[in-house]
């Protein structure tokens, strides 16, 4: 489906975005320890970590860089950001400091994701975008079982080593920068319409009809997506405190059960490509959701962890893949990355209102079963809203994709 130009990009991207999926899993990883390390409660750890989230809100200052000036700029920028962040993490005193480094951390990944699959949308033929941001999904998936399963579960836990150690052990992606500065080529959609003179999508124009409608349609609908986040981050943590699994056992738990379902984040892609990204981002939230209230509230024993936790992943990767495809193919060159990075930060907002709900929940119920159940309306929510209003955006040329979503979104209610 790729000529060798493509295949070398999409590498390229990959590499990028396999930071994002390592820093996801340390803050899972190191959470137990760091409750430990600072003295923090269940509720309280929840509250500092919506702050770490929050670090997606500035990311819509540099989306907007990468419209003005350049995707392979911005790009540069946000790997490198990550991994002075990454650093200084590991050297915080205390949790307002590694909340405040993990901040400015989630800022440059979010920019990261956004302008790598903003590039992918941008290179990439028709008929095999969804394939590419199922390559692009993997990739991601791949830090999270490297942090997981290399450097936690099989190095820094066997020799007892600190939580730190996690995070120091990301300064070698700083070669990544190394790489992408060397090889990875400027948008060639980007450059043209650059080059022609007609690159004037003003950021303001995002807040304007058609496009206004269409960005709190998906923007919105990330935000409930993903407000069952606080479950998986704490699916370690609960395995380790209230199922009495080892370190290493839960680590390697929960790396078997996303290594299982890998093949789901490219299979979705492709599939999406054939049958289109709406049924079956639609279907992956509703398996998300049955998934994770199965395993806080019926898995029992260390089989029914792996099964239901598959499962979660099985939803969580499929909507992962298709779902985030609609921030970047429903709005035109001269606003994609914008647009991408406000989608990755209304995400972000909604990983961040799912430890605020939580932090509350936990305080007046106590029971995390029930509070789980509440978490996964969100995404039912988000299945509902997909399948019923929002444009199907495959199998068109992004043009057409953005003209056709113009269309689909004058008339809805949001």
């Amino acid at each position: 489906m790729l000529d060798r130009r493509q295949r070398w990009l999409l590498f390229l991207l990959g590499v990028a975005c396999f930071t994002e999926g390592y820093d996801f899993n340390a803050l899972i990883v190191a959470l137990p320890h760091l409750r430990h390390t600072f003295g923090l409660s269940r509720s309280a750890a929840d509250l500092w970590v919506a702050g770490v989230y929050l670090g997606a809100a500035p990311a819509l200052w540099l989306g907007r860089r990468a419209d003005r000036h350049g995707r392979r700029s911005v790009l540069l920028l946000a790997v490198a950001g990550y991994s002075i962040c990454s650093v200084f993490t590991a050297l915080a005193p205390n949790m307002a400091v590694f909340v405040g480094t993990q901040f400015l951390a989630r800022c440059f990944l979010a920019v990261q994701v956004a302008v790598a699959w903003t590039v992918a949308a941008e290179e990439l033929p028709t008929s095999a975008r969804g394939y590419g941001f199922g390559v692009l999904a993997l990739a991601s998936a791949l830090g999270t079982g490297w942090g997981g399963a290399i450097v936690e579960a099989s190095v820094l836990s066997p020799l007892g080593a600190s939580w730190r150690w996690i995070y120091a052990a990301s300064l070698p992606f700083a070669l990544v920068l190394i790489v992408l500065r060397r090889s990875l080529p400027e948008s060639e959609r980007y450059q043209r319409l650059a080059d022609s003179g007609s690159m004037h999508g003003r950021a303001h124009a995002l807040l304007e009809p058609p496009h206004r409608n269409r960005l709190l349609l998906i923007a919105g609908t990330a935000v409930f997506a993903n407000l069952t986040t606080q479950a998986t981050v704490f699916a370690v943590d609960y395995m380790q405190t209230e199922r009495h699994l080892g370190t290493s056992a839960a680590n390697l738990l929960l790396v078997a059960a996303g290594g299982i379902c890998l093949p789901v984040l490219v299979g979705a892609g492709r599939l999406s490509d054939r049958l289109g990204r709406r049924p079956v981002c639609a279907t992956a939230l509703v398996i998300q959701a049955a998934g994770i209230v199965l395993f806080f509230n019926a898995a029992t024993t260390t089989p029914l962890l792996l099964l239901t936790l598959g499962l979660t992943y099985v939803g969580v990767f499929g909507a992962w893949t298709t779902g985030s495809a609609f921030g970047v193919e429903a709005f035109p060159t001269a606003l994609r990355a914008t647009a991408g990075s406000t989608v990755t930060m209304a995400k972000l907002i909604g990983q961040c209102a799912s430890f605020i709900i939580s932090a509350v929940l936990l305080r007046s119920v106590g029971d995390p079963g029930l509070v789980v159940g509440f978490l996964a309306i969100g995404p039912l929510v988000a299945a509902v809203v997909v399948a019923r209003w929002f444009p199907e955006t495959s199998r068109h040329e992004l043009a057409d994709a953005a003209t056709t979503t113009i269309e689909a979104t004058q008339t809805v209610p949001v």
